[in-house]
């Protein structure tokens, strides 16, 4: 499916807004300011349930205004689905899916899959181990639903562990270690790590064909600084550092810990890489991304470009627009594309606007806030 429609109201600067998409690529262009990376953030909204540049959806709110609704309009040849969100100041949220309300906004991940790359998403490659979790554990549980189980129940244990931890040291209980969060930690935690291991092996497998794809001559890899560990050596270690987290008041070790390192010709990328090194791994690993998604769910992810053109030089960017021309080409069908610019010019040069693609043109004016097609 792609995404046909979407209708903004009071979601950042745009008061009221309506745009059509084309099932091939749309490009949004206009002055800095003018809330193109607004629009990606709202189709994100209706993709996740939640924003890709904050945890804070109250701080998306148009000042003045007590919430925002964004709806789209996605299709298919048979198909035509409706989705609905709207977030108070309150943090209340309400999702709705062709009229009817949902309860969890886990039913939406998986539906309408977008992958994203914005500047943003450079803490990936350039930030600590937090940010390369983040992308993996958004990508597995895009792709199966018991890895994103499995991750909530730990996530949900692990706080209350936490809790646990904070308590019995305010509390100054006997010294009775024993308690009922280690064995399900354990539990959880050794599920994860294999369904984790599982995908990342798979990941690890497309990235080598994404590379000699698009350069041969690029060496990446990617592993974990430390294995997962056994039943056995996670009961012992988690029994080992109860004394270190009940001072902590925190859990020491477990998935959440997890650090993955990215390397960029045998060194880690954060020592050695520079800024267009950065930017062509994390193009990689988005190339990647989208693959692995349409491998595992059938349905090709719909692709956010906020503004990268200006930020790749002319070069990569002609062998990104050839890649993706390749890759629909395979696939036999267009690959829903909306991109974000300041200048259509750079568009233009990497041969995106040449091709025999569905392509929809329009302009943010910054002043007026309003949309014009092209």
């Amino acid at each position: 499916m792609y995404l046909s429609k979407l209708s903004l109201f009071s979601f950042r600067n745009h008061t009221e807004k309506n745009i059509s998409f084309s099932s091939g690529v749309t490009v949004i262009w206009g002055q800095n300011g003018s809330g193109k990376t607004s629009i990606l953030e709202a189709i994100t909204v209706l993709s996740m349930g939640k924003s890709f540049k904050t945890h804070k959806q109250k701080t998306i709110i148009k000042k003045g205004k007590n919430g925002f609704i964004v709806k789209g309009v996605f299709l298919s040849k048979n198909k035509k689905e409706q989705i609905a969100i709207q977030n108070t100041k309150q943090n209340k949220q309400l999702i709705k899916i062709n009229g009817k309300t949902i309860t969890n906004r886990k039913e939406l991940i998986g539906k309408n899959n977008v992958v994203v790359l914005s500047p943003e998403d450079q803490k990936t490659t350039k930030g600590g181990p937090k940010e390369r979790r983040l992308f993996f554990d958004r990508l597995f549980s895009v792709i199966n639903i018991e890895y994103l189980n499995t991750l909530q129940r730990y996530n949900r244990i692990l706080k209350q562990r936490n809790a646990w931890l904070s308590s019995f040291y305010k509390t100054k209980q006997n010294e009775v270690l024993e308690n009922q969060w280690d064995k399900l930690l354990v539990d959880v935690g050794v599920k994860l790590w294999d369904l984790k291991n599982q995908h990342f092996f798979e990941f690890k497998k497309e990235l080598v064909r994404v590379i000699k794809e698009y350069n041969d001559n690029i060496n990446i890899d990617l592993f974990f600084s430390e294995d997962a560990l056994t039943k056995e050596e996670f009961e012992k270690k988690t029994k080992k550092n109860i004394k270190r987290d009940i001072v902590l008041k925190r859990t020491t070790a477990g998935p959440h810990k997890d650090n993955i390192n990215i390397l960029l010709y045998d060194k880690d990328i954060r020592d050695v890489g520079s800024q267009g090194e950065h930017k062509i791994v994390l193009t990689l690993l988005k190339l990647t991304e989208m693959n692995i998604i349409k491998k595992k769910t059938g349905t090709q992810p719909t692709l956010l470009l906020d503004d990268l053109f200006s930020k790749l030089d002319l070069n990569k960017s002609k062998k990104l627009v050839a890649f993706l021309n390749k890759m629909e080409s395979s696939l036999g069908e267009p690959i829903q594309t909306i991109i974000t610019t300041t200048d259509l010019v750079n568009i233009k040069k990497s041969g995106l606007l040449l091709s025999d693609k569905k392509i929809n043109t329009y302009k943010l004016e910054t002043n007026c806030n309003t949309l014009l097609a092209q």
